[in-house]
């Protein structure tokens, strides 16, 4: 047995992960622990860097407004 984590790019991927299942050719697991993309990349920079480049787009956004 062999178990691997797969990330599912659309819904049709896991119709097709499910109808394997339905064959018996594999079993789908849950797991609970697996972090969302989202919270694996929470807290990868700092807030005072995050501060700089809200600022920054912030400051793109009305010369880009001004410049119309």
């Amino acid at each position: 047995m062999q178990i691997i984590t797969v990330e599912l790019l659309s819904d049709h991927a896991l119709s097709l992960l499910q109808q394997l299942e339905r064959l018996k050719v594999l079993r789908l697991v849950t797991d609970k622990k697996t972090e969302t993309p989202k919270r694996r990349w929470a807290g990868s920079i700092s807030k005072k860097t995050a501060n700089k480049m809200l600022k920054k787009l912030d400051q793109s956004r009305s010369e880009w407004e001004r410049n119309i």
